[in-house]
């Protein structure tokens, strides 16, 4: 599967669930400038950033995201991704499904 393939940007947030499994949830988020996804209460969450770049952050915890970056949040612990200037891809990881 190739995941910037299936970005889908637009005047909303883009939402796409990849796998929903017992061990692991998969989310694709597709962001646009100054879009954001926020999450809270989910068991261990990693962010991914695919594509673009913007801000990820998990709790005080906030970083400047470019591809490659991954930031974890614990259990529990709120945490969300903010498109910067033009498009913003990012993988929400979910360990276990919630």
């Amino acid at each position: 599967m190739n995941l910037l393939e299936k970005a889908r940007y637009g005047a909303v947030r883009g939402v796409e669930l990849l796998a929903d499994h017992p061990e692991v949830r998969l989310v694709l988020f597709s962001l646009r400038s100054g879009q954001e996804v926020k999450g809270v209460g989910e068991p261990r969450v990693h962010l991914l950033c695919l594509e673009g770049e913007g801000i990820l952050w998990a709790g005080e915890k906030e970083v400047h995201a470019t591809p490659g970056v991954l930031l974890a949040a614990a259990p529990g612990e709120p945490h969300g991704a903010r498109a910067g200037q033009g498009q913003f891809l990012v993988l929400g990881i979910v360990t276990p499904r919630p």
